[in-house]
């Protein structure tokens, strides 16, 4: 059997409610529980893991757990073993992505059988992820960064459902119609005080005024939720939305799912594209995986896909 790792966080949404029913199915892997509930001990515990030989190394908890582990793995100078993302978190955007939406006292029991297999025939998935470059500080990696009217979206999922115990993708979702409904009617706080640009990197053109904009390498986001429809054959998927856009009430469902209205082009307010990288200009924060970083007004960061990586699939064969 292969050496395995797994990383825990117990103060993650979904872990933080049955830690028993979780350390006895980590047991059941075979392999090593490692708990790790804050950023410097998921670093830690991602570079030991490696440093110590882990064959698998998985990582049970939300996408900011997901996102701690990643940023230290690719800072390392080695080849990383195989991943596997559980998901222990709230949302779980990363792992249900990966793992095709499978439940987490599933995944963990697939682990033990991926364990199990000989390297070879183990079920992989592969991704690559957003390499996040700032001058003057650390690389950040992740799989979804998000602008604008989604820091607000973040904000209204903490405070007005999250914390009525509303938990995973349906209540994360209601936020996101929430922001979008915001959008529709120019409400203050949601709208007028964002003005995020970025400049793409096929041609040089600057985007101005936008006031949401997502980037992601996943394939699916909340509740099944694909908000792109670029032609082209980059790794990201890029979307933006202007201030006012035209008939956004309308044209809602067509944008979360990615089946856009012929109406829906750049003129109208709404662009997507698939692309290999572009530069944001943000108006003073972005998230990355749930973390939120603090930027200067015209700091540019640098956005751009790595070579894809590979994970474990832990949804139950023939799915």
């Amino acid at each position: 059997m292969a050496r395995l790792v797994v990383i825990t966080n117990f103060n993650a949404g979904r872990n933080r409610s049955r830690p028993e029913l979780i350390r006895r199915l980590t047991r059941e892997t075979g392999g090593e529980c490692v708990v790790a509930e804050d950023l410097e001990s998921i670093r830690r515990a991602t570079r030991e893991a490696v440093n110590q030989g882990a064959e698998i190394l998985a990582v049970n908890g939300g996408d900011g757990t997901v996102h701690g582990a990643l940023t230290e793995l690719m800072g390392l100078d080695t080849e990383p073993p195989d991943l596997a993302v559980v998901p222990g978190g709230t949302t779980n955007m990363t792992a249900n992505d990966l793992n095709d939406n499978g439940p987490l006292e599933g995944s963990l029991r697939r682990l033990a059988e991926q364990a199990g297999l000989p390297a070879q025939e183990r079920v992989h998935v592969d991704r690559p992820l957003l390499k996040v470059t700032r001058q003057g500080t650390a690389t950040q990696y992740g799989f979804f960064l998000g602008a604008g009217v989604i820091l607000d979206g973040m904000e209204h999922f903490r405070s007005k459902v999250g914390s009525r115990g509303l938990r995973g993708e349906l209540a994360a979702g209601i936020s996101v119609l929430r922001g979008l409904a915001g959008m529709a009617s120019g409400e203050g706080a949601w709208v007028a005080s964002h003005r995020t640009a970025f400049v793409q990197r096929q041609g040089g053109r600057r985007h101005d005024d936008q006031v949401l904009l997502i980037a992601t390498s996943l394939e699916r986001l909340l509740l099944g939720m694909r908000p792109w429809w670029g032609s082209d054959d980059g790794p990201i998927h890029l979307t933006s939305i202007r201030r006012r856009p035209r008939a956004i009430v309308r044209r809602m469902r067509s944008l979360l799912f990615g089946r856009p209205h012929p109406r829906m082009t750049e003129s109208e307010g709404y662009f997507s594209e698939n692309t290999a990288g572009f530069d944001l200009y943000a108006d003073g924060r972005f998230a990355l995986d749930g973390e939120v970083f603090s930027v200067e007004p015209g700091e540019a960061v640098s956005v751009e896909a790595t070579r894809p990586v590979r994970f474990l699939r832990l949804d139950q064969p023939g799915k």
